[in-house]
């Protein structure tokens, strides 16, 4: 019995993985129902011209945000249909969840609290954003001991937690007990180890190499890898690493079978004077709904302002990552294309992914097509199977674009359909 409501588009395709010169697609109002070549278009479908010169692809992914309500709605206005939330309040979590689930926001893969030391940067928010395991608005929980870390995970895997955030003064001990758990609970493992423009070097308590034997599924940011650096016995202040030891990192990356989200675009608006101009992205058009006191161009006005002094550690932790990202792929390895918007500076919520994209292939020196791979098919692979891919049984969530992004890593951005949960996006 075929579906009541099918739509169907035709023309150059990627799908996460391959391109097809020439495939049809067939999704219902949940799902991709086929994808191939030659395929009959049921005469009760609903058939979306696409032109010669425009490409099909999965919606992308960014898997690495700090969504809140406010701009839930940017993120498919831009061709971004999921996102993997990388630590906030359970809360906030359910609240992300629940604009999917509505059609008013991405779908989401999130962390829930975050997991730290007691010595952890976000007392700096103030009180509240950091306290005992179990509260529901708090950004980040304090573990101190083996038995506080598995006990988090196991509450977080209660409230629904996707993936489980470990960030960089966790004790050792209490890390390696969370990574355990986690991976038992068959939860994904994120984790940010600090760089040289954060505490990788003076806070952090343990580096990329260790988190690596340990298990943990993605690096965020190539953290962790300045500390490891240094106690190789080198100066990541006066020096850089050279291609034996990069080739070293990544390689470590390719072996433990983990992917690198390297995070390109909270580096570089910190490394450079000038702004970003906003108005080449998609979803540049809520420009007016970024200002206030508490607006996104505020905030960024002030990170802007404060990293005067930092442009050099931002732009060595800049050139690390894109640096190892390009390695990592050359072994075969995985990268993902993440964001960390809306933090930095001009890292734009839904549109910034695009400009991610684009500094996989101008720093990182990815090809378009892999580029485009870390925001679709690689995604895919670390998250459900269903988001970042067109195949059968896979969400029903398609973009066209003009172009071929496979080529020229641009055309991501030139948007002219978009569809979320198999329906028209306005």
């Amino acid at each position: 019995m075929q579906p009541e409501f099918l739509l169907a588009l035709t023309g150059r395709l990627y799908d996460g993985f391959k391109l097809w010169p020439h495939a049809t697609v067939l999704l219902d109002e949940k799902w991709v129902l086929k994808v191939g070549e030659g395929l009959s278009v049921p005469s009760q479908a609903r058939v979306l011209p696409v032109a010669s010169d425009e490409t099909i692809l999965p919606g992308l992914v960014d898997l690495h945000v700090h969504a809140r309500p406010r701009y839930a709605p940017w993120f498919p206005g831009a061709g971004v249909t999921a996102v993997r939330d990388a630590g906030g309040s359970l809360t906030g979590l359910q609240e992300a969840r629940a604009w999917a689930a509505v059609r008013q926001g991405p779908r989401v893969f999130g962390a829930g609290a975050i997991l730290d030391g007691e010595s952890s940067f976000f007392t700096h928010f103030g009180p509240g954003a950091v306290t005992g395991i179990g509260d529901l608005n708090a950004g980040a929980w304090f573990i101190r001991t083996p038995q506080d870390a598995e006990t988090a995970v196991e509450r977080l895997a209660e409230a629904g937690a996707w993936t489980i955030k470990l960030y960089e003064q966790l004790p050792p001990d209490a890390y390696a007990a969370a990574v355990v758990r986690a991976r038992e609970l068959g939860l994904n493992v994120m984790t940010d180890l600090g760089m040289r423009l954060t505490r990788g070097l003076a806070g952090a308590q343990v580096d990329a190499l260790q988190a690596l034997k340990l298990g943990v599924c993605t690096i965020e940011h190539a953290s962790g890898f300045a500390l490891a650096y240094q106690r190789m016995g080198f100066d990541p202040a006066s020096q850089f690493p050279d291609d034996a030891v990069l080739d070293g990192f990544a390689q470590n990356i390719v072996d433990a079978g983990a992917m690198l989200v390297p995070t390109l675009s909270v580096f570089a608006g910190g490394s450079r004077e000038e702004r970003a101009d906003l108005s080449r992205l998609p979803a540049s058009n809520h420009a007016d709904e970024m200002g206030g006191e508490y607006g996104l161009k505020t905030m960024w006005d002030a990170v802007h302002r404060t990293a005067v002094g930092k442009r050099e550690p931002a732009a060595w932790d800049l050139r690390l990552a894109a640096e190892l990202a390009r390695r990592v792929v050359d072994r075969g390895g995985q990268v993902g294309a993440g964001t960390d918007t809306p933090a930095g500076v001009d890292n734009l919520p839904g549109g910034g992914l695009h400009a991610e994209l684009e500094y996989l292939v101008t720093l990182a020196g990815l090809t378009p097509e892999q580029a485009l791979h870390a925001a679709t098919g690689a995604a895919s692979a670390l998250l459900d199977g269903g988001c970042g891919v067109l195949r059968a049984g896979a969400d029903a969530d398609v973009l066209v674009v003009r172009g071929d992004p496979t080529r020229d890593i641009l055309a991501t951005r030139q948007l002219r359909q978009v569809i979320f949960g198999g329906q028209l996006w306005a």
